[in-house]
């Protein structure tokens, strides 16, 4: 049996560990106990295999690099913010493809509004989960809400900018094998981009793509890119 993977922050070299209150709950749901082992992360490649010695209370057996390394290309996901739950299905799912950063960005059309401190204390709970779940050694990065304008200006590497009126450009064109930079992703929010907000991707040097004939729901966009990312690196 696997043991679970908790990603609690810095790790101390030797000695106990003392787990938050949250933490220690998550545990208990999953019927842990006393002398049950444990995976404890840092988030940022390095983990600590653990005992259980108490209810939140774990000692360290070994510390050691994480053996689940992250993928090799770096994704930096600028999605528009959606209405709801469409966005926090986004963080999950994104995550658990490897994502390296998400950068809400606030677009013309967002339907939602910027999200408020809580909503983005939410957001990076949902990463954190969704990291754990799939058994990752690096935590995305959830960075603050910027207008669409700013992202443009902000990505770097290779530079997608996923629009639905797109005729000729095409993902599979933009993105060969094998890919030895970063790459940073715009997706739209259910209304769509802008005539205007695609010249301003072009002019920031984004390659507007197509994702195929059909349109795509705004949290299905993201994780399409990201599928096909991950094939390529295979």
């Amino acid at each position: 049996m696997t043991s679970p993977r908790l990603i609690i922050g810095d790790l101390p070299k030797a000695g106990r560990i003392l787990l938050d209150p949250e933490e220690a709950r998550h545990l208990s749901t999953l019927r842990m106990r006393v002398g049950d082992s444990v995976v404890l992360c840092d988030g940022r490649g390095s983990e600590a295999l653990c005992c259980l010695t108490a209810p939140g209370e774990a000692d360290i057996l070994e510390l050691r690099p994480s053996e689940r390394e992250d993928y090799i290309v770096p994704v930096h996901l600028y999605p528009s913010v959606s209405k709801g739950e469409r966005f926090e299905w986004t963080l999950q799912k994104a995550t658990e493809l490897g994502v390296a950063s998400v950068t809400p960005v606030i677009s013309e059309r967002c339907v939602a509004g910027v999200p408020s401190a809580d909503r983005m204390e939410r957001f990076k709970k949902i990463i954190r989960s969704a990291a754990e779940q799939s058994g990752r050694s690096w935590l995305p990065e959830l960075l603050a809400p910027i207008p669409f304008a700013e992202a443009a200006q902000a990505a770097e590497g290779v530079k997608l900018f996923c629009y639905e009126e797109e005729t000729e450009g095409s993902l599979k064109g933009a993105l060969r094998a094998p890919i030895r930079s970063p790459v940073s992703v715009l997706t739209g929010p259910e209304g769509g981009y802008t005539p205007e907000e695609a010249r301003l991707a072009g002019e920031n040097g984004f390659q507007s793509v197509s994702l195929g004939r059909g349109i795509l729901r705004c949290e299905t966009a993201p994780l399409m890119v990201l599928s096909v990312i991950r094939f390529i690196e295979m």
